[in-house]
Protein backbone atom coordinates (compact mmCIF):
# COMPACT_ATOMS: atom_id res chain seq x y z
CA UNK A 1 0.00 0.00 0.00
CA UNK A 2 2.57 2.44 0.63
CA UNK A 3 4.79 1.64 -2.19
CA UNK A 4 1.25 1.94 -4.42
CA UNK A 5 0.73 5.49 -2.29
CA UNK A 6 4.16 6.91 -3.22
CA UNK A 7 3.76 5.80 -6.80
CA UNK A 8 0.48 7.90 -6.38
CA UNK A 9 2.13 10.68 -5.23
CA UNK A 10 4.51 11.18 -7.93
CA UNK A 11 2.31 11.11 -10.78
CA UNK A 12 -0.11 13.32 -9.42
CA UNK A 13 0.13 16.82 -11.06
CA UNK A 14 1.95 19.74 -9.15
CA UNK A 15 -0.28 22.84 -8.57
CA UNK A 16 0.73 25.97 -10.23
CA UNK A 17 0.19 28.95 -7.87
CA UNK A 18 0.64 32.29 -9.45
CA UNK A 19 0.44 35.24 -7.04
CA UNK A 20 -0.39 39.00 -8.14
CA UNK A 21 2.15 41.26 -9.05
CA UNK A 22 3.97 43.38 -5.82
CA UNK A 23 3.04 46.49 -7.11
CA UNK A 24 4.01 49.20 -4.32
CA UNK A 25 7.58 47.68 -3.73
CA UNK A 26 10.12 48.45 -6.93
CA UNK A 27 13.57 46.16 -6.29
CA UNK A 28 15.61 48.91 -7.89
CA UNK A 29 14.54 50.92 -4.60
CA UNK A 30 14.45 48.35 -1.97
CA UNK A 31 13.97 44.54 -1.02
CA UNK A 32 10.37 43.31 -1.49
CA UNK A 33 8.27 41.06 0.23
CA UNK A 34 5.06 39.02 -0.32
CA UNK A 35 3.02 36.53 1.66
CA UNK A 36 2.89 32.84 0.15
CA UNK A 37 -0.14 31.20 -0.10
CA UNK A 38 -0.68 28.81 3.52
CA UNK A 39 1.42 31.21 5.35
CA UNK A 40 5.03 32.25 5.05
CA UNK A 41 7.05 35.20 3.71
CA UNK A 42 9.55 35.86 0.43
CA UNK A 43 12.02 38.76 0.63
CA UNK A 44 13.82 39.54 -2.55
CA UNK A 45 16.65 42.19 -2.77
CA UNK A 46 18.78 42.91 -5.67
CA UNK A 47 22.05 44.39 -5.60
CA UNK A 48 23.45 47.06 -6.91
CA UNK A 49 20.06 48.37 -6.51
CA UNK A 50 21.15 51.40 -8.44
CA UNK A 51 19.85 49.03 -11.20
CA UNK A 52 23.10 49.64 -13.49
CA UNK A 53 23.45 47.94 -17.15
CA UNK A 54 26.17 45.23 -17.69
CA UNK A 55 26.89 45.20 -14.42
CA UNK A 56 26.82 41.95 -12.39
CA UNK A 57 23.64 41.61 -10.35
CA UNK A 58 23.23 40.21 -7.40
CA UNK A 59 20.07 38.42 -6.22
CA UNK A 60 19.04 37.28 -2.76
CA UNK A 61 15.84 35.53 -1.99
CA UNK A 62 14.86 34.98 2.00
CA UNK A 63 11.99 32.81 2.55
CA UNK A 64 10.70 31.83 6.04
CA UNK A 65 7.70 29.77 7.20
CA UNK A 66 7.99 27.64 4.75
CA UNK A 67 10.60 25.60 3.00
CA UNK A 68 11.44 25.92 -0.14
CA UNK A 69 12.92 22.53 -2.29
CA UNK A 70 13.97 24.81 -5.45
CA UNK A 71 14.51 28.23 -5.51
CA UNK A 72 14.92 30.17 -9.58
CA UNK A 73 14.09 33.83 -10.21
CA UNK A 74 12.93 34.84 -14.10
CA UNK A 75 13.45 37.64 -15.58
CA UNK A 76 11.77 39.58 -18.65
CA UNK A 77 11.29 42.87 -20.22
CA UNK A 78 7.84 44.62 -19.43
CA UNK A 79 8.00 46.65 -22.56
CA UNK A 80 10.51 45.22 -24.31
CA UNK A 81 11.02 41.64 -25.62
CA UNK A 82 14.02 40.89 -24.32
CA UNK A 83 13.91 37.01 -23.69
CA UNK A 84 13.22 34.80 -20.88
CA UNK A 85 16.27 34.53 -18.63
CA UNK A 86 15.81 32.14 -15.43
CA UNK A 87 18.64 32.03 -13.07
CA UNK A 88 19.01 28.85 -10.51
CA UNK A 89 19.74 30.23 -6.66
CA UNK A 90 21.67 28.40 -4.51
CA UNK A 91 20.92 27.64 -1.19
CA UNK A 92 23.38 29.58 0.92
CA UNK A 93 22.13 28.82 4.66
CA UNK A 94 18.34 28.02 6.09
CA UNK A 95 15.80 29.15 3.85
CA UNK A 96 18.52 31.83 1.85
CA UNK A 97 19.01 31.52 -1.52
CA UNK A 98 21.18 33.61 -3.52
CA UNK A 99 23.09 34.16 -7.27
CA UNK A 100 24.55 35.80 -9.65
CA UNK A 101 23.82 37.16 -13.42
CA UNK A 102 23.81 40.04 -15.88
CA UNK A 103 21.13 41.31 -17.94
CA UNK A 104 20.99 42.14 -21.41
CA UNK A 105 21.70 46.00 -22.53
CA UNK A 106 18.44 48.14 -23.98
CA UNK A 107 19.84 50.75 -26.17
CA UNK A 108 17.69 53.24 -24.72
CA UNK A 109 19.12 53.19 -21.86
CA UNK A 110 16.17 52.31 -19.20
CA UNK A 111 14.10 49.18 -18.76
CA UNK A 112 11.67 47.79 -16.69
CA UNK A 113 12.41 44.31 -16.12
CA UNK A 114 9.77 41.98 -14.21
CA UNK A 115 11.85 39.56 -11.50
CA UNK A 116 9.71 36.73 -10.90
CA UNK A 117 10.57 34.38 -8.23
CA UNK A 118 10.04 30.36 -8.63
CA UNK A 119 9.70 28.54 -5.74
CA UNK A 120 9.24 25.01 -5.52
CA UNK A 121 7.26 23.74 -2.31
CA UNK A 122 5.82 20.64 -1.91
CA UNK A 123 4.10 19.75 -4.40
CA UNK A 124 3.54 23.30 -5.49
CA UNK A 125 5.33 25.74 -8.13
CA UNK A 126 4.85 28.99 -6.79
CA UNK A 127 5.82 32.08 -8.68
CA UNK A 128 5.79 35.66 -7.08
CA UNK A 129 6.33 38.47 -9.67
CA UNK A 130 8.11 42.09 -8.98
CA UNK A 131 9.30 45.02 -10.93
CA UNK A 132 12.49 46.85 -11.14
CA UNK A 133 13.80 49.30 -13.24
CA UNK A 134 17.63 48.93 -14.89
CA UNK A 135 19.46 51.68 -16.98
CA UNK A 136 19.78 54.32 -14.32
CA UNK A 137 23.01 54.87 -12.45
Amino acid sequence: MLLAAAIGYLWLPRADVSLPLVEDCRLDRQACASTLPGGGRVVVALEPMTGATASPLRVSVSISGTQADRVEIGFQGVDMNMGLHVLPLAAVGEGRFVGETTLPVCVTGRMIWQATVLLEVGRKDISVPFRFESGHE
